[in-house]
């Protein structure tokens, strides 16, 4: 069983901005963009103050069987408590808003308010923040969590709401990530060799998954289990709640617990929402994310445990050689080593 540790961390589209703002550019809002977003912001204030009601949107990948959509309705249920009914939050899971990619770009731009995710759609347009996305950076659950407490992450958060136009507004705990695995299970490194792995289309699960000697194969989440059952993926890694959630279990043969990426998602918002929202109502969202966060933390660990017990009665359980894996990762690292915030990764494992 994992460890109980403890909670953790206690901003409907901008129509238009004057200049178009690509996503993720890292430029800065032209003046009159940003006398247009005051304008905005206003105009919320004085709607708040009548009284009018808001409606904002929330997008995800996940299954609505999975705890990140239960998390994203008792986020949306805080809120309207909270405010008392003057904001609403409809929720559209299960890439129903576009790919996880369409998602990232559409909360930058303001075409979505929020996006519970991990981080890895904004590392391409935000290098710095990849470093958490690596195999292997997190040595266990309590270190993951503590680096969530740390200066490391607020430093990373605010180079990302500048970079990507994306406020974090709470974390909350995605899983252990696992391999499964069809026709054999994997031991160590040298099992990888000819191994075609479905892959999130991002830069560094591609160069680890090629850095064991695998084949990378990007699929769209919502196409992995096609993907398993068709034979253009002989395996993938996830959580092992999502793993159940996704039934992945009917076309693998082996549940590897290789605990490569301890993973966070984060529940952002995005700029163009937190612009046009005045300090109460930012206050609202910031503190309904933040309890609906610590509630999903305490479920995740317990559902994690439950997941993999759950798991074996379909898969059979592998343990693997993860310190021959994490070595495998070295030579990786050095490659992403300029992407990334000078003394960040020494930060990171200092952290005790």
């Amino acid at each position: 069983m994992r460890k109980d540790f403890t909670k953790i961390l206690t901003m409907t589209t901008l129509a238009a901005i004057v200049f178009s703002l690509t996503a993720c550019s890292g430029k800065k809002v032209p003046e009159t963009a940003a006398a247009s977003e005051n304008e905005k912001k206003q105009e919320g204030e004085a709607s708040a103050a009548a009284g009018e009601k808001i409606t904002l949107r929330l997008a995800h990948s996940q299954s609505p069987e999975h705890l990140i959509h239960a998390t994203a309705e008792n986020f949306a249920r805080l809120v309207s408590e909270k405010s008392e009914g003057a904001i609403q939050i409809d929720i559209f899971p299960g890439e129903t808003m576009g790919t996880s990619a369409e998602m990232a770009d559409a909360c930058s731009t303001g075409d979505v308010d929020f996006y519970i995710a991990s981080t890895g759609q904004y590392t391409q347009r935000y290098k710095p923040f990849s470093i958490i996305e690596a195999f292997y950076m997190f040595r266990d659950q309590d270190h993951l969590f503590k680096f969530y407490e740390s200066d490391c992450f607020e430093q990373l958060k605010e180079g990302l709401a500048e970079n990507c136009h994306v406020h974090i507004l709470a974390p909350v705990y995605y899983g252990a990530r696992e391999m499964t695995t069809s026709k054999k299970p994997l031991t160590s490194p040298e099992d990888f060799k000819g191994l075609k792995m479905r892959a999130a289309n991002e830069p560094l699960p591609i160069a680890a998954i090629e850095a064991l000697g695998g084949t990378p194969t990007p699929v769209a989440y919502n196409e992995t289990y096609l993907a398993l059952q068709q034979g253009v993926a002989d395996g993938q890694e996830n959580p092992p709640m999502s793993i159940l959630a996704m039934k992945f279990y009917e076309v693998q043969d082996y549940l590897n617990l290789t605990d490569h990426q301890y993973q966070m998602m984060n529940i952002f918002m995005s700029d163009a929402c937190k612009q046009k929202l005045n300090e109460k109502q930012l206050a609202v969202l910031t503190e309904a994310a933040e309890e609906a966060a610590s509630q999903h933390n305490e479920q995740a660990i317990e559902q994690e445990d439950a997941a993999i017990q759950e798991l074996s009665t379909h898969l059979e359980i592998v343990e693997t050689d993860k310190a021959a894996f994490a070595e495998m990762m070295k030579p990786m690292y050095e490659k992403f080593a300029d992407d990334w915030l000078e003394g960040m990764y020494e930060d990171i494992q200092s952290i005790q």
